[in-house]
């Protein structure tokens, strides 16, 4: 049962469910060249939503790459997670070519994340189910 006046929060997932819920994160890391012509900071911080019935997501972020700030929300995300524990995201956002690769692992009884991008964008973060 949820504080009075909020929400409950989601329960835990089970091993081998879809991931569902709204997860806030934050990450950062560094994007590299040849993405960037020279190694360039960067930073995230924003909602991950996953649909369990479609194994689609929404990820809807603020990102400041290089003292440039800027929201976005993404054109496609999908995921996939084993009972393990263990899955992959793929992330597209209107007006960049750039896709986004994620592997995470899931901890504290399913209900925080661990990630990190796995292409020229060296960078991790974490997330909590909420």
């Amino acid at each position: 049962m949820g504080t009075p006046g909020l929400p409950a929060a989601e329960p835990p997932l089970l091993k081998g469910e879809p991931m569902r819920g709204t997860w806030g994160f934050s990450a950062s890391g560094t994007i590299l060249p040849p993405a960037l012509s020279a190694p360039t900071p960067a930073a995230a911080v924003g909602l991950m939503t996953f649909d369990p019935t479609t194994r689609n997501c929404i990820l809807q972020d603020t990102v400041n790459i290089g003292g440039t700030s800027f929201s976005r929300t993404s054109e496609t995300c999908t995921y996939g997670l084993g009972s393990n524990g263990r899955g992959s995201m793929v992330v597209t956002f209107p007006d960049d070519p750039v896709v986004v690769p994620l592997s995470f692992v899931l901890v504290d009884k399913e209900r925080e994340m661990r990630f990190i991008r796995t292409d020229l964008g060296v960078a991790e973060g974490g997330a909590k189910l909420q």
